[in-house]
């Protein structure tokens, strides 16, 4: 349902409220502007070409020049290309900074909070469509939960965002319950995105190097980091320690998610003694707690299979997002259209909007 750039404002959403809660703003491509938020020395390691952590892979996203990617660079640019064209409401944005790229940790702080004060500054304060999630490194719990409660009164930061992969510590480890509980003290939710390439060349090496075209490398990859971090938080118990916690999967799709609420029943069925802290099914806590994007959205040959898994997941459970401004985005009148012939009125309205603005506090 990945459509190009329309080039006149589209209408059929217009009289309609449309959120949409995966835009990136790739600060990775504007290091040197990040480091006009950073105190020095740290904001050295942006400037100095030699040094270059937010840079992503080899592999060429380009699409051969079918479909090239907007590179935003302006509040102005951002509203102009998703607000006007697409008719969005609310735009909350990510920095898309890279920070697992970082192996120096305390460079990592700070990009972490340069990056943060730059999406406030020049793009949260210049538009009220725009909101924002906050990116964290996680790596460092106590440091993550001073950045979420130093943003937490921040009126247009309305999540977290962790940019996750195969971490040595899966992201459920109690290690991170401090990250969680400043999260859900603050009232954020928090947002998981991987990425193909980078973060994934760290947490699957082997599988990255193996991998001859990006096509498969992208197929995979995000799919692979969120059942990780979705199993781990589940068996882990953060749905009970933090029971006013609502965690987000962003741009695995929702395919992975029945095949994950199914698998967890049976394996907690056999070896519950593993997971002492739950105390329902995983499937209800999962459908309790969890809400996943709709990027990239499934084109099966049959599209009366996607309407059965977003059946199946629930519509409740879904957002929608476009993964604004990349190559492989999803047109919300596209979507918007699929869910008009196959859904209510009432579950078409909730996916599109209703789903974020209650649990972004829009």
């Amino acid at each position: 349902m990945g459509e190009t750039a329309p080039t006149q404002k589209k209408t059929l959403m217009q009289d309609e409220t449309l959120v949409d809660v995966d835009v990136h703003l790739d600060f990775y491509r504007h290091p040197e502007e990040v480091a006009k938020y950073m105190d020095a020395p740290y904001d050295e390691y942006l400037t100095d070409t030699k040094y270059s952590p937010m840079t992503i892979d080899g592999w060429n996203r380009t699409m051969g020049g079918k479909i090239q990617p907007s590179n935003i660079q302006s509040a102005d640019q951002l509203h102009d290309e998703l607000c006007e064209q697409f008719n969005v409401d609310y735009g909350v944005l990510n920095t898309f900074a890279y920070l697992p790229n970082f192996p120096d940790i305390d460079v990592a702080q700070e990009v972490m909070r340069g990056s943060n004060d730059m999406l406030i500054d020049r793009f949260l304060d210049e538009y009220d469509e725009f909101k924002g999630m906050a990116g964290i490194d996680p790596r460092e719990p106590d440091k993550a939960a001073e950045e979420i409660d130093r943003l937490g009164d921040e009126k247009d930061i309305v999540g977290i965002y962790i940019e996750n992969g195969a971490e040595q510590k899966p992201l459920g480890d109690p290690y991170y319950d401090q990250m969680y509980q400043a999260a859900e003290d603050n009232g954020l939710p928090v947002a998981y995105h991987s990425s193909a390439g980078s973060i994934f060349m760290q947490g699957y090496p082997i599988q990255h190097r193996g991998f001859r075209k990006f096509l498969e490398e992208h197929v995979v990859a995000h799919p692979f980091a969120m059942m990780a971090t979705m199993c781990s938080l589940v068996v882990q118990g953060a749905p009970v320690k933090f029971p006013d916690l609502n965690f987000v999967i962003l741009e695995a799709g929702i395919e992975f998610l029945p095949t994950m609420m199914f698998r967890l029943n049976k394996e907690y069925s056999i070896r519950r003694i593993e997971a002492p802290l739950l105390e329902k099914s995983p499937e209800e806590h999962i459908r309790e707690s969890f809400y996943v994007g709709t990027q990239p959205i499934g084109e099966p040959n049959d599209p009366e299979h996607m309407r059965k898994l977003i059946e199946i997941a629930g519509p409740e459970m879904i957002l929608f997002a476009t993964d604004w401004p990349h190559w492989d985005f999803d047109d919300p009148e596209a979507v918007d259209k699929f869910l008009r012939n196959k859904f209510t009125e009432e579950e078409r309205s909730a996916l599109m909007s209703g789903n974020a603005m209650e649990i972004y506090n829009l």
